[in-house]
């Protein structure tokens, strides 16, 4: 393959990406940035092997989850192998067990640094994740997280060293605001989990109500004890609100619900709830017929519909779920790009070049199908199984697919079709 020619075009646009920036002095137009490199961060060698260390949980809660990143990940790499690899190398990639706790995701990514890997796939819990990533980041090494959306990571300090190919909850709070608008309400109240996961996740969604126009009635919340449950509920009527944005665990959401929907006497607000409301835990009661009618939500697209890829990684591992997959199958396939982008497996200039390769050129859903597009000399705008994503300058994705959800008459979740936020 001729190297030079297939990086031609995207070198260009990292170039022109960079001039841009850099002679724009209005704060309200500049790309986003990290923040700078601290004196702890290692730079490090391009040592012409293109290592993946893949940090995923084989034993706990996301056994599935894991399995499934597994398996995405070894199709994303067969793919970039056949195709000629990452720069004339082949891919090789290092498992390490994630566990369920912080310190065994710590000792994961310790010992990933210890075997010089260029960049690390996982860990796939926002909690692990933000425990294990300062390690990563003072290594020089670039990580990317198929699942972690957590809003801790908008800003975390990371150097320019970590993207993430699903969307944060940032995104989620947009597509919210999104269903309320559609919905055709005037006025909301926003009840949300008085923890750190709920006050950032509905500070969010109260930002992105007001920038479409929907009137902010009330900002309650709340605890899953019956007086405070009772004084949330109490609120929210006082208010009288269209509709009722919910931020909320499995547990707790159906509980905050309920007892407004009790006080109401069953003629009370629509309800919009966020992804963890879907599966409430065992313990809670199914949602009534009725009010069951009233609740939809979003949550993030855990399966993509692409037969294409569906059918590939079945045919690599016949057991594969998709769960999670298309994401994780985004992360190496736009890292390898970003290094062919800039001709070098240095973690620092693979991620520079990431936004490059999936924003403004020819449409591609592939490694193969990219690099041909890059052998022709064409910019790429990688789009991965799910035709939409777009990374930004922070790592982040600016655009993305979330499933559309609502309740059936026994109280069960259903998939309603797809809501699409951001610029792609």
């Amino acid at each position: 393959m001729p190297k030079r020619r297939v990086q031609s075009a995207v070198i260009a646009a990292v170039a022109a990406a960079a001039a841009l920036g850099a002679c724009n002095d209005d704060p309200a137009t500049v790309a986003p940035t990290t923040s700078s490199l601290p004196a702890t961060t290692t730079t490090r060698p391009d040592d012409g092997v293109f290592l993946i260390g893949l940090v995923v949980p084989s034993v706990g809660s996301g056994v599935e989850i894991g399995r499934s990143v597994d398996d995405a990940v070894a199709l994303a790499v067969q793919q970039i192998n056949d195709a000629g690899g990452v720069n004339g190398q082949q891919v090789q990639v290092v498992r390490r067990e994630e566990g369920d706790t912080v310190a065994a995701s710590q000792v994961a990514v310790q010992s990933l640094v210890q075997l010089g890997a260029d960049v690390i796939v996982g860990p796939t819990s926002s909690l692990t994740l933000l425990g294990a990533l300062p390690l990563a980041v003072d290594a020089g090494i670039l990580t990317c997280s198929p699942t972690a959306t957590a809003l801790a990571l908008d800003d975390f300090p990371d150097n320019g060293l970590f993207v993430r190919t699903s969307p944060s909850d940032s995104l989620q709070a947009t597509a919210l605001a999104q269903l309320v608008e559609e919905s055709g309400s005037g006025t909301a109240a926003v009840v949300y989990l008085d923890d750190p996961y709920g006050r950032p996740f509905a500070a969010a969604v109260e930002r992105a109500l007001r920038r479409n126009g929907t009137t902010v009635a009330e900002s309650v919340p709340f605890t899953a004890t019956g007086a405070s449950l009772r004084a949330a509920a109490d609120r929210v009527a006082a208010a009288d609100p269209d509709v009722v944005v919910v931020v909320a665990d499995g547990g707790s959401g159906p509980l905050v619900i309920d007892a407004i929907d009790a006080i109401s006497d069953g003629r009370g607000p629509s309800f919009v709830v966020n992804d963890a409301v879907r599966r409430p835990a065992a313990t809670a009661e199914p949602f009534d017929r009725l009010l069951a009618a009233r609740i939809e939500g979003v949550s993030p697209l855990a399966h993509t519909t692409s037969t294409t890829f569906l059918d590939a990684l079945t045919a690599l591992s016949p057991s594969a779920t998709g769960l999670y997959a298309h994401q994780a199958y985004d992360c190496v396939t736009v890292m390898a790009l970003g290094a062919m982008a800039a001709d070098s497996n240095r973690p620092a200039a693979i991620a520079a070049a990431i936004p490059a390769v999936t924003n403004g050129g020819t449409a591609c859903a592939s490694f193969p199908a990219c690099v041909t597009s890059l052998e022709a000399g064409r910019n790429i705008d990688y789009d991965g199984p799910a035709g939409v994503l777009a990374i930004g300058p922070s790592g982040d994705p600016t655009a993305a697919v979330f499933e559309h959800f609502g309740f059936d008459s026994s109280g069960r979740d259903e998939a309603r079709g797809v809501v699409i936020v951001g610029d792609d």
